[in-house]
């Protein structure tokens, strides 16, 4: 089960990859919605990776959920 300090940080975690995608989802088309179902997906899948390790994973699913 989670501490509540690790679910503040992962709501933030959350937060902060949403911002630094938020151009790029729109750019593509994508609702808000699906940008974090995208987000918290890699997250969950890569929980021993760093952000912008994050971010490249996360930026190519969305790519691949717009073909």
């Amino acid at each position: 089960m989670s501490t509540e300090p690790e679910i503040t940080h992962r709501r933030a975690s959350i937060q902060l990859m949403m911002r630094r995608l938020d151009g790029f989802a729109r750019g593509l088309g994508l609702s808000e919605t699906a940008t974090r179902q995208v987000v918290e997906q890699v997250l969950a899948d890569m929980p021993g990776h760093d952000s912008d390790e994050h971010l490249i994973e996360a930026r190519h699913r969305m790519i691949m959920a717009t073909v």
